[in-house]
């Protein structure tokens, strides 16, 4: 089995959230370690740190996301995490085919999560986000959790 983890999903597995009990309860009993990308980790990383730095956080929140920080380089240390090197570009092309048949233009980022999935070779997505799970589907993965 090979798991990709969504962007949405991860930050709830790295932030106390209502789903974040649910999602370690997928992610638990899965083999091997979580497929993320190198963009991945750099995005997780940016908006962690960026919370950390901010005038407009509260000290409660800079140390939840100081904490999240630190828990996501220990996972990717232990291989909870593992980054998986790609293409990019077949993965751009194949969100950008996804993005020209939809009905609505999804945010940039949301048809690239399940395009990195494909291209990376996982055969099952882990993610909430039911325009992310759909486009997974559909091009053949399988989804965790089965039903939201």
């Amino acid at each position: 089995m090979k798991a990709f983890v969504d962007s949405g999903f991860l930050l709830t597995l790295l932030l106390k959230t209502s789903g974040s009990q649910k999602a370690w309860e997928v992610a638990r009993p899965l083999e091997g370690p979580l497929l993320v990308t190198s963009l991945q980790i750099y995005a997780t990383e940016n908006r962690l740190q960026r919370e950390i730095e901010s005038d407009d956080s509260t000290e409660a929140q800079r140390a939840v996301a100081a904490n999240a920080l630190q828990n996501f380089r220990w996972y990717l240390d232990q291989q909870v995490f593992r980054s998986v090197r790609l293409d990019y570009d077949i993965a751009i092309d194949l969100a950008s085919q996804w993005q020209r048949r939809g009905r609505e233009t999804l945010p940039a980022l949301l048809p690239l999560w399940p395009a990195l999935g494909v291209t990376m070779g996982a055969t099952h997505f882990l993610g909430f986000d039911p325009r992310t799970r759909s486009l997974a589907r559909a091009a053949g993965l399988k989804l965790l959790p089965q039903k939201l």
